[in-house]
């Protein structure tokens, strides 16, 4: 009797610390946004690197998280990549609004030419 119980806890102990396995194409999906979001500049916006060093910061979570058997890791991957595309939308904010900026420019000097 006391065999089986030791059976028994062993198999839930060993049941309980199995790892989850993150489906790859969301872990693939996730590093790739990361990168995006670096590739477009978000380092030198302060409000894009937030969510993307967020976004590492939850990637590197969520595969703790899924090492340790928690289920819960695919939604805080979830939560990486949308940080990450966040972060890709702010820095190309600032992009084209400095390329706005630039175009006024040069149109105000086009027209400082033309009435001379």
């Amino acid at each position: 009797m006391i065999k089986q119980t030791a059976m028994f806890l062993a198999v839930i102990a060993v049941s309980g610390c199995a790892a989850f396995q993150i489906p790859s194409e969301r872990l693939e999906r996730s590093e790739a946004s990361i990168r995006g979001a670096e590739e477009v500049g978000a380092l030198g916006v302060p409000a894009a690197r937030l969510h993307l060093q967020m976004a590492r910061d939850q990637t590197a979570t969520a595969k703790q998280m899924a090492a340790d058997g928690d289920e819960r890791s695919v939604l805080v991957l979830a939560r990486a990549e949308s940080d990450a595309e966040l972060a890709i939308g702010m820095a190309r904010e600032v992009s084209v609004h400095n390329e706005a900026v630039r175009a006024a420019e040069d149109l105000k000097a086009v027209h400082a030419r033309g009435d001379k």
